[in-house]
């Protein structure tokens, strides 16, 4: 089998937690911030899972993240794919992307100056 992913989907309510609450414990619970059709990623560790591992895994991130967010008065969605059917972009990788772009053109003013 593959690798898999986890994707979520968090729907905020303003009579509920603030969203970075929320990003904080999805954080704590290893998700990762995405931009894309979801808002984070869990990656699975294991790299070939048996249907029967892949069902417990999502058993308890599923599990694990209604812990955690009970009394947030937020919605979320979960979405299990293998990683070669999901297409996210971290936005660590993103912020580095920009970084990266910010430092060349500040190289391009300063020799036009």
């Amino acid at each position: 089998m593959s690798e898999y992913v986890t994707q979520v989907s968090v729907w905020f309510n303003s009579e509920g937690a603030s969203p970075s609450i929320v990003i904080k414990k999805m954080l704590e619970l290893g998700f990762i911030p995405v931009r894309g059709a979801y808002d984070f990623v869990y990656e699975h560790e294991q790299d070939d899972m048996s249907e029967s591992d892949l069902s417990e895994s999502i058993l308890e991130i599923a599990d694990a993240l209604h812990k955690a967010l009970k009394g947030f008065r937020v919605f979320y969605t979960l979405d299990t794919h293998t990683k070669d059917e999901s297409e996210y972009f971290p936005l660590a990788d993103i912020d580095a992307e920009l970084d990266a772009t910010r430092k060349e053109l500040a190289e391009m003013e300063n020799e036009v100056e």
